[in-house]
């Protein structure tokens, strides 16, 4: 499994040495996120609270739910950077909401201070509290994915409402499937049961496309995608790897009409294969 990731959004290019020794020695990657890219076509949602779905904010969402860092730090300082949509945005949308970021700005800056926390930023502090705190922030701040849980989760086997669940997905009976995976999810909350919550996202956007939902599906699938890249290649006994490719090929159709090419129209049920060969379930 890879390193945890902290990002950096800023352009202060003297503190990314300093972000990246210091994660290093708590066993994370650092990276800075390209500025300029992000920042370009910004567009005025009229439903801020939730995720977008256009432009580069959309592009912005989509790349962190790919490859959830475990942090976000935001330089309240960078001119490139448009801090208050983000941070609003990010802590709103269920994609996005449960990564934490630090803001850190100059302590003359007071008024950005609070409004970063305002905007749901989940710590705030001055850069000179950032430098002389550094190592510790990050290890109070970051959440990597509860590793060792869901391994251990993984190496159990499937439960008896999530084979069922399966059978209804395949099948095209989505809401049947729904509340199927959703018993599982209730079953096993913590991080042992990650597998149970994307194939209950999964089945909720076949659910809404069935009714036209289009924006919902892919909603769902970005919603999806931070609990299954926590995931190892296979999970009690799913091949999670075939899921994420599965995943894709959704998500592209989903692109597809929303840019206009074809006539939208409900997903086909999708294939979840195993990696190895399920025990016959029990009958009832």
């Amino acid at each position: 499994m890879t390193a945890p990731r902290l990002l950096a959004l800023t352009d202060d290019l003297f503190l990314l040495p300093r972000f990246e020794d210091a994660a290093a020695a708590l066993g994370f990657a650092c990276e800075r996120a390209d500025m300029q890219q992000l920042a370009a076509e910004a567009i005025d949602r009229p439903v801020p609270l939730t995720e977008p779905l256009e432009g580069a904010d959309a592009d912005l969402v989509r790349a962190l739910v790919t490859d959830p860092p475990a942090l976000i730090l935001v330089d309240l300082a960078s001119s490139a950077i448009p801090w208050r949509r983000w941070i609003q945005m990010l802590k709103t949308s269920s994609a996005t909401r449960r990564v934490p970021i630090v803001a850190f700005g100059p302590h003359v800056g007071e008024a950005e201070l609070d409004e970063a926390r305002r905007l749901g930023a989940d710590r705030v502090v001055t850069r000179g509290q950032l430098q002389a705190r550094l190592a510790e922030i990050l290890r109070a701040e970051a959440k990597p994915p509860g590793a060792t849980a869901i391994a251990a989760g993984c190496g159990e086997a499937l439960a008896a409402e999530a084979r069922r669940g399966l059978e209804m997905l395949e099948a095209g009976a989505y809401l049947e499937a729904h509340e199927h995976f959703e018993r599982a999810v209730l079953d096993r909350p913590g991080p042992e049961g990650t597998v149970y919550r994307c194939l209950l996202h999964l089945a909720v956007a076949h659910l809404h496309t069935q009714r036209g939902n289009w924006r919902g599906a892919q909603k769902m699938l970005l919603r999806m995608r931070p609990w299954l890249a926590s995931l190892p290649a296979a999970c009690r006994g799913l091949d999670v790897a075939a899921l994420r490719t599965e995943l894709d090929r959704l998500q592209a159709a989903l692109d597809e009409w929303r840019g206009g090419a074809g006539q939208p129209r409900p997903l086909r049920p999708p294939k979840v294969p195993f990696t190895e060969v399920p025990p016959a379930r029990p009958s009832e």
